[in-house]
Formats: C-alpha cells, structure tokens, sequence
C-alpha cells in the first residue's frame, strides 16, 4: 500500500468537514472520489497539498504530506485543480513544461532531459500544436489538457485530479483519461481523481470512495461499489445500473430524485 490516510480530519470556519477519514489507495491503480456536493472531495484534495490545513496523517511512499515541506510536496504531488488561474503567464505551453521540472531550483539551467520530457508529454496528451502558445489564449478545455501535462511533467508519486475533464468534450475527455490511466499503470503511482460522471468513473477508475457527510460511506472496487442502493444513499438519487462489455464495466443512468432529497439545498466543499 503506498498512499493512506488515518483520521484525517478538515475544519472549516469552525464547521467539520472531513471527520476522520481513513482511506487506502494502490499504486498503479485510479481511485475515484466520489460523493453530493458538500461532501468533502475537493477538500480532501487541497488538505493533501497544504492549500487547507489538515490533520491526522497522510502518507505517500511512508513520507507524511501533511508535516512535510512544500517542496517535498511538491516534489511528491501533481495537482490538477479546477481554478486554472495559475496559467494566466506570459509564457508558452513548452517553457511552462520546462519550468515546472525545475521544483526548487532557480534559473532556467534546462538541459537536454527537461526538454525531452516536456516534448514526450506535449505527444502524450496531443498538445503539440500548443507548444509555442500561451494558455492565456486557449479554450478551457486546452487549459485544463495543459494542466494535467504540467502535473505530469515533474513525475509525481501522487495525482490528483479535480474534476479533471469538467471542461472537455467527449473526445478529450476519452483522450485524457485513458492518457492518465496507462501512465498511472506504467510509472507505477497512486492516482486520485474526483469524478461527477459516473459513467466516467465505472469506465476508468479501478476502485470507488464514496463520501457522504464528511465521511467514508463506502470504498473498494468499482465494479462492487458502484451500485443503485450506494447512489441512492449518497446522492439520493433512484439510478439503474447495466452491465456493459460483458460485466466489464457498469453504465449508471438517473431514473428520478428520491422524494427525502427534494428541495435540499446545493453546497459545495
């Protein structure tokens, strides 16, 4: 086991959001975070990059994230995020990717094995055509693609991905899953990715968290996990499930919300 987490805990304004959670991720394996609105997934992610404090431990490759230095962090995660805001530079997409590989050096001292990685994960993610660009000047889409390759780039123990194809049409976002999931097999790390389309999970994540309320509601392999009876209690919604490429994997599709969920208000964590 090369990632987990004991009583990981996040408070907010004084509000528990995560209360406890132990989770256990694999390497070479994709594990989706899945929950409601409010239920802690983005949370969860910004506690392991000290954007949020957390507390409790959380280990990768037995180095604890959470009393670790940032650029020990930095060094061991590639975090994807939804605010794409730190693209907003006047650099082109291949000086970014080169920059990125220099952690906590300074200068632009970038030799030969900079420049090959950033040309083999502009190929990689089909960016080529990007590589001379500004992000500033691309779709949300491109810019999400571009983020998922400056994670890359610094071969991290640990990806983690916020909704990472929230911007992306079907195309791309097959492309990129299926880009992210041979290099999580290949490079042998732990891949944690927050997923609202649960079509997306069943096809590329091979095990499922689901968290309700701020804590673990259920967690294991996707294929198991991923039923009618955990959607309706997570999210309160009456789904059917069919089994798809001989039981390979499970299309998921929305019947109705359950009557107890009306009316609910929308929150985010």
């Amino acid at each position: 086991m090369s990632f987990a987490t004991a009583d990981y805990r996040v408070t907010l304004g004084g509000k528990p959001i995560l209360k406890g959670l132990a989770v256990e991720a694999t390497q070479g394996r994709t594990l989706a975070l899945l929950g409601a609105n409010g239920a802690g997934k983005s949370t969860f992610m910004k506690g392991l990059c000290g954007l949020t404090k957390a507390q409790g431990s959380a280990t990768i490759d037995g180095i604890d994230l959470l009393s670790a230095t940032p650029v020990v962090r930095a060094q061991l995660i590639g975090y994807v995020a939804q605010d794409l805001a730190h693209l907003d530079v006047r650099l082109s997409t291949y000086e970014l990717l080169l920059l990125a590989q220099q952690g906590s050096s300074r200068g632009w001292a970038t030799g030969k094995d900079a420049q090959r990685k950033a040309s083999e994960m502009l190929e990689l993610l089909g960016l080529q055509r990007f590589a001379e660009r500004q992000p500033g000047e691309l779709s949300g889409g491109e810019r999400q693609m571009i983020s998922l390759a400056l994670a890359l780039v610094r071969s991290p123990r640990l990806l983690l991905l916020d909704e990472p194809t929230s911007a992306l049409d079907l195309a791309n976002q097959l492309q990129i899953l299926e880009a992210v999931s041979t290099y999580t097999r290949q490079q042998n790390i732990v891949t944690l990715a927050i997923f609202h389309d649960m079509n997306l999970a069943s096809r590329y994540a091979d095990d499922t968290l689901m968290l309700h309320h701020g804590h673990v509601h259920c967690s294991g392999p996707t294929r198991t996990t991923l039923t009618p009876e955990n959607l309706a209690q997570v999210y309160g919604v009456d789904c059917r499930a069919l089994s798809v490429d001989e039981g390979t994997y499970t299309a998921i599709y929305p019947v109705s919300v359950l009557e107890s969920m009306r009316g609910q208000a929308i929150t985010t964590a």
